[in-house]
């Protein structure tokens, strides 16, 4: 006697049938779906450049460019100007670098001499005469004779400096001459060590 009716028989039938069938058409439906990416990338149109590729002319006039920029003449000037303030400067090195101004340099600047204090007074006495009419003519005559004073001690420093440096000079370079050398010593004497230029590199009282 058999376990399933007729009916039912069928119909299992049936389901095998689909399942088959279903099963054979999914090989197929991948197949597909794999086939349609690589065919759109292939019909794709190739992506254009965002510009052309320069060519070797104008390649080397690009560079040429960055090396020598075209400069318009308030630029021109400018460049000139820098350049011509660098040359000055190479030569001032030169010219500082020469024995006998370092000599002079160092020489001015291991002494302490009212000299180096002649800016700062001068200022003090200058503002001491905008006030010396309220003292009466004894403050005015005061304030003369302390400015002359201070100008006479200051002018006799330096021609002590400057003597001196010749004969340091004569010592030590004896081939070398101190003409144009007064007013070098002069000058770097009055004004300030800090603001002296080059920079002192030796210190006060040191000996040279």
């Amino acid at each position: 006697m058999g376990l399933f009716k007729p009916y039912e028989r069928g119909e299992a039938a049936a389901d095998k049938k689909t399942a088959s069938e279903s099963a054979e058409k999914k090989p197929a439906a991948a197949k597909v779906a794999e086939t349609e990416p690589a065919a759109a990338e292939a019909t794709e149109a190739p992506k254009k450049k965002a510009r052309p590729t320069p060519t070797r002319a104008a390649s080397e006039q690009a560079r040429r460019e960055r090396l020598n920029p075209t400069l318009n003449p308030k630029q021109a000037k400018a460049r000139e100007r820098e350049l011509a303030a660098a040359k000055r400067g190479e030569e001032l090195q030169k010219i500082d670098a020469e024995p006998r101004r370092v000599l002079c340099r160092n020489y001015v600047d291991t002494r302490r001499s009212p000299a180096g204090f002649a800016l700062p007074i001068v200022m003090i006495c200058l503002a001491a005469s905008m006030f010396a009419e309220n003292l009466g003519d004894t403050g005015v005559l005061i304030v003369m004779y302390t400015t002359w004073g201070i100008f006479l001690l200051i002018i006799i420093d330096l021609f002590l400096i400057w003597r001196g440096f010749k004969k340091l000079l004569a010592e030590r370079l004896p081939k070398e001459s101190p003409k144009g050398l007064a007013s070098y010593a002069i000058n770097r004497a009055i004004n300030p060590r800090r603001l002296r230029t080059p920079k002192p590199v030796v210190k006060v009282g040191d000996k040279i």
